[in-house]
């Protein structure tokens, strides 16, 4: 009975607590927006800060107390008007960088579309995503933090480039049970498939001198398509499935 009386004290202590906090994150937004929803722009303007507070500290280093000053935020507590967690608000920058990967994520009904038009639209998302302003700075960030905190790498990866390639997987292996594409592995050739892209990443926003001699995005993404297909496409070849 005691125990049991212990036990009932602590669970009203804490729930107790988080009451408290709660309230306290609820008159801090109340006291910054005047009791109102907060403006829409006051989302960028964090996402913005975090990037750059990522950028210079680390994930792990950027607090959301530095991100809140960054963004000039009287109180870092409205933060968690828009953002549950850090977590959060790396996932929000992902998405910004990619809108195309949620397409990817629920892509179940072009799997049966040709392969000439689903893979230009993979290979040009991707390398749409990788031009735009803030994936630079992104991938720099994980890259970063990649041997320090495998967490964080794995969290982006698992957002990022492990959704396209498990689309990429369960498409390639339809296309070949279509008799599109001539047998093959399709784990593999998926990532063949995103290793050409990711090269494309690395030299435009890490490696300088792995991007000498690009052409244009655009061309570029057109170039990777011909040149897998010429190698997958039935009836262009020998292969061991022949």
């Amino acid at each position: 009975m005691i125990n049991q009386e212990g036990r009932g004290k602590d669970t009203a202590i804490t729930g107790a607590g988080q009451t408290v906090r709660a309230r306290k994150t609820q008159t801090a937004r109340e006291k910054e927006t005047g009791g109102k929803a907060p403006p829409g722009g006051r989302r960028e303007q964090i996402l913005a800060a975090a990037l750059q507070v990522m950028a210079e500290r680390g994930f792990r280093g950027a607090s959301i107390k530095r991100i809140a000053e960054r963004a000039g935020l009287k109180s870092a507590a409205l933060i968690y008007w828009y953002f549950k967690d850090k977590e959060a608000l790396l996932a929000a920058l992902l998405t910004e960088m990619a809108p195309f990967l949620g397409q990817v994520a629920d892509a179940e009904r072009l799997l049966d579309r040709p392969p000439e038009e689903v893979l230009p639209w993979v290979a040009g998302g991707f390398v749409h995503a990788i031009q735009q302003p803030v994936a630079g700075r992104l991938l720099r960030v994980v890259l970063s933090e990649a041997a320090r905190h495998p967490a964080v790498a794995t969290y982006f990866a698992e957002r990022g480039p492990l959704v396209v390639l498990q689309f990429l997987e369960r498409y390639l292996a339809r296309q070949t049970e279509l008799g599109r594409l001539r047998p093959h592995d399709p784990r593999a050739t998926a990532r063949s498939f995103m290793g050409m892209l990711v090269v494309y990443a690395l030299g435009r926003e890490v490696f300088p001198v792995l991007g000498a001699g690009f052409p244009a995005g655009e061309t570029y993404a057109r170039d990777v398509v011909a040149l897998f297909l010429d190698g997958l496409r039935a009836g262009q070849g020998a292969s061991s499935g022949e």
